[in-house]
C-alpha cells in the first residue's frame, strides 16, 4: 500500500473567508429562487434562466390569447343570433296572423265592414313588421347588413325602402375562418329590388376618346394590350400598343409606324387601315397576344393590294361618359325624356339638357320619385330600379319616343302577356271561345278571342283583325302605357266593353279600367314594377281587403305563405349558425385547456420536488454557517504567523 505524506499547509484567512462567503451565496441564492418559485407557482422568473422552457411557454400563451379572442368572438355573435332568433319569432307570428285574417276574409259571407276593419288590422300588423326589420342590438340594427347605424328600412312615397346592405358582417372564430353573425334582409323580408331592365342595345359609336379598357372587344374578351405586327406584303413593322389608353392612341401608332402607304382611321364601331394601291395588308398577333384579334383588325393573310382592312366592332361599352349622340352606333336617342310614377310619387323627367349618359342617369336619380338608374352589367344599355316595396312603378314616354330609344317602358307592345299583372298573365275563355266583345258607338259588335297572342301587340293585331278595320282601331298609348281603342263609327252611342265567358283578359288587359272619353277607351299600365317581399304582400292584402277584391285577397295570401317559408328558412340558418359556433366554442375551449396544461407542465412550480428542494438547501445553510463558525474562529497561530 503507498502512503502519500500528508503535507500541512497554513490556508489564508482571506482565502478561507472568500470560500465561505462564495458558498453562503450560492445556498443564499438557491434559496431565494426556490423561495420564488414557492411563492410564485412559477418555475421560472426571467426567460434566461430556462430559455426553452420560456420560448415554448411564450408561444403557447399567445395560442391562448388568440383563441381566446375566438372565445370572445363566438359569445358575442351568439347573443346577437339570439336577438335575431327572437326577431323572426315575432316576424312569424306576425305573418301568421295576417295569414289567418286572409283566409278568413275570401269567404263570400264576410261583410264590407269586415273587411275593412281587418284592414286596419293589417295595418297595424305592417307598422309592427316595419319595428322588426329596425330591431336593434347593443344600439347596431340587425338587419341592416354593413350598414347597421341607422335604421335599414324607411318609409318612403307610400311603401318601404331598405336603405342598409345586404353585406353581412362576419367575426373570426379560428384561423382562417370568418362567420356571418347576421343574416341576410333579402332573404327576410325580401328586400331585394325589382327593375326594368333596358332591352335596348345602347351599344355607342367609337371615338377616339373612348377608353381600351371600355371596349368589350371584338371576342367579348375585352381588349389585352401588347404588340401587334402590320405587313404591306413586302416588308412589316411591330407596332407596341401596350402603353395605348384610348382609341387614338392606337390609331396614332399604327400611323406612326410609316408601314408604306398603311394609315389607320376609326370608322363605325371599328378600326379600318387603308394602303396604298400596292400595299396588302396584314395584321398579326405576337408573341402570343390577342391584341389585334380584340380590336377586330386580325387578318393573318392578305385580301389583295389595295384592298383595304375594314375591322370588326369593337363593342364599346356605355358608360357615364358617353355622350347621348353615339348611342345605338351614333344613332343617338331621343331627348323628351321619361314619365315615371312610382307610388305616390309621379314627375316627367326631361333629357333635353343632359349631353352624357351620366347627366341621363343624374336627371332620373334626381327626380324625386325614389328609383335608380345604373348601367347593366352587360355595357350595352341601362336599367331603372325600383326599390321600394309597396309602391308600383310604372315607365312611360314623356310626349317622344325616349322610353322606347332606352327600352325601359314598364309596359309596351313587346311586353310579353305571361308578365302582365305581376306575372298572373292574363285570363282566357276555355276552348278559345271569345273573351270579350266590343261595342262601337253605333250599336255594332264584334267579338275577340286572344287565344293564342303571346305579345301585347298580338291582341292588338287581333282586336283590328276581328273589327275588320271598321268603326273601332286598336292601338297603344305612349303617354299612358296602355291599349287604345278608338271609335271612328260615329254613332249617338258610347264605346264600350264587356268580358265573355267568364274570360277576365279584358281586365287583366286594363281594358275595363275607364270608361270611354271622347270616343277612345284608354288602358292602363296592367305591367307596373313592384318588389316583392313582405311589406308589399301585406300593402296588396290591406288594399284589396278595403276594396273587397276576394281574387287579389287570395294573391296576397299566397305571397304572404311564401314570405313565411322564407323567414323560417332564415330562421333555421340562423339556428345552425348558432350549432355550428357552439361547436366551435366546445372545441376551442378543450384545445385551451390541453394548452393551458402543457403550460402548466414547462413552467408552473412542481411544489412537491420545490419544498424538498427547500428544505435541503435550508439544511445546506445550516450546516455551511456551523463550518464557517468553526474554521474561521481565530486561534494564537493567527497572530504567530
Amino acid at each position: 500500500m503507498t502512503i502519500s505524506p500528508l503535507q500541512l499547509a497554513r490556508i489564508p484567512d482571506l482565502l478561507s473567508s472568500q470560500t465561505t462567503t462564495s458558498a453562503l451565496n450560492t445556498v443564499q441564492k438557491q434559496l431565494a429562487d426556490v423561495e420564488e418559485q414557492l411563492s410564485s407557482g412559477n418555475q421560472f422568473s426571467q426567460p434566461s434562466e430556462n430559455l426553452v422552457n420560456a420560448t415554448v411557454t411564450l408561444q403557447l400563451q399567445r395560442t391562448v390569447t388568440q383563441k381566446q379572442t375566438y372565445l370572445t368572438n363566438i359569445s358575442s355573435a351568439q347573443s346577437q343570433l339570439g336577438e335575431v332568433d327572437n326577431s323572426l319569432s315575432s316576424l312569424t307570428s306576425l305573418v301568421q296572423q295576417a295569414q289567418t285574417i286572409a283566409s278568413s276574409d275570401v269567404n263570400s259571407d264576410v261583410t264590407p265592414s269586415q273587411r275593412q276593419a281587418d284592414a286596419q288590422v293589417i295595418d297595424s300588423i305592417y307598422s309592427q313588421v316595419l319595428n322588426v326589420g329596425n330591431t336593434q342590438y347593443n344600439s347596431l340594427y340587425l338587419f341592416g347588413g354593413d350598414k347597421n347605424t341607422s335604421p335599414p328600412f324607411v318609409t318612403n312615397g307610400g311603401g318601404i325602402q331598405f336603405n342598409g346592405s345586404t353585406t353581412l358582417l362576419q367575426n373570426s372564430v379560428d384561423v382562417n375562418t370568418d362567420v356571418p353573425f347576421m343574416v341576410s334582409s333579402a332573404d327576410v323580408f325580401g328586400a331585394a329590388s325589382s327593375q326594368v331592365q333596358g332591352t335596348a342595345d345602347l351599344t355607342p359609336d367609337l371615338t377616339p376618346q373612348t377608353r381600351l379598357s371600355d371596349l368589350r372587344g371584338s371576342l367579348g374578351n375585352g381588349v389585352q394590350l401588347g404588340a401587334i405586327q402590320i405587313g404591306n406584303g413586302t416588308t412589316s413593322k411591330i407596332v407596341d400598343l401596350t402603353h395605348a389608353d384610348d382609341v387614338s392612341d392606337v390609331v396614332n401608332a399604327i400611323n406612326a409606324a410609316g408601314m408604306g402607304g398603311i394609315t389607320a382611321s376609326i370608322a363605325g364601331g371599328g378600326i379600318s387601315l387603308v394602303g396604298a394601291a400596292g400595299d396588302n395588308i396584314t395584321v398579326n398577333d405576337v408573341a402570343g397576344d390577342t391584341t389585334a384579334g380584340d380590336l377586330g383588325i386580325l387578318r393573318t393573310a392578305g385580301n389583295g393590294a389595295g384592298v383595304a382592312l375594314v375591322g370588326s366592332n369593337t363593342e364599346p361599352n356605355v358608360t357615364v361618359f358617353t355622350p347621348l349622340s353615339s348611342l345605338k352606333g351614333g344613332a343617338g336617342i331621343d331627348l323628351s325624356g321619361l314619365k315615371i310614377t312610382n307610388g305616390a310619387h309621379s314627375a316627367n323627367v326631361s333629357f333635353s339638357g343632359d349631353t352624357t349618359v351620366g347627366d341621363l342617369l343624374n336627371s332620373i336619380n334626381s327626380a324625386g320619385v325614389g328609383v335608380t338608374a345604373e348601367l347593366n352589367t352587360a355595357g350595352d344599355g341601362i336599367n331603372i330600379v325600383n326599390p321600394i316595396q309597396g309602391t308600383q312603378m310604372t315607365i312611360a314616354e314623356n310626349g317622344g319616343t325616349s322610353a322606347a330609344d332606352l327600352g325601359v317602358n314598364s309596359f309596351s307592345p313587346q311586353t310579353l302577356l305571361s308578365q302582365l299583372n305581376g306575372g298572373q298573365g292574363v285570363g282566357l275563355a276555355s276552348g278559345g271561345a271569345p273573351d270579350f266583345q266590343i261595342t262601337r258607338s253605333d250599336g255594332t259588335s264584334f267579338s275577340v278571342s286572344v287565344a293564342g297572342a303571346s305579345t301585347v301587340q298580338d291582341v292588338i293585331d287581333k282586336i283590328n283583325a276581328a273589327s275588320g278595320g271598321v268603326g273601332v282601331t286598336a292601338g297603344f298609348s305612349a303617354t299612358t302605357n296602355g291599349i287604345t281603342l278608338a271609335d271612328t263609327a260615329g254613332g249617338a252611342g258610347t264605346l264600350s266593353i264587356e268580358s265573355l265567358n267568364a274570360s277576365t283578359a279584358a281586365t287583366d288587359l286594363g281594358l275595363t279600367s275607364s270608361p270611354a272619353t271622347g270616343g277612345v277607351i284608354t288602358g292602363s299600365d296592367v305591367n307596373p314594377i313592384a318588389s316583392s317581399g313582405v311589406f308589399t304582400d301585406l300593402a296588396n292584402l290591406r288594399d284589396a281587403l278595403n276594396s273587397g277584391d276576394q281574387a287579389k285577397i287570395t294573391l296576397a295570401a299566397q305571397g304572404l305563405q311564401n314570405d313565411y317559408n322564407k323567414i323560417v328558412q332564415a330562421r333555421g340558418a340562423a339556428g345552425a349558425q348558432v350549432q355550428e359556433l357552439q361547436s366551435r366554442q366546445d372545441q376551442i375551449t378543450t384545445e385551451n385547456t390541453a394548452t393551458q396544461s402543457l403550460m402548466s407542465q414547462l413552467s408552473d412550480t412542481d411544489f412537491t420536488a420545490a419544498i424538498t428542494q427547500f428544505q435541503t438547501l435550508q439544511t445546506a445553510l445550516q450546516a455551511t454557517l456551523e463550518t464557517s463558525a468553526r474554521t474561521l474562529n481565530e486561534s494564537l497561530l493567527n497572530f504567530l504567523g
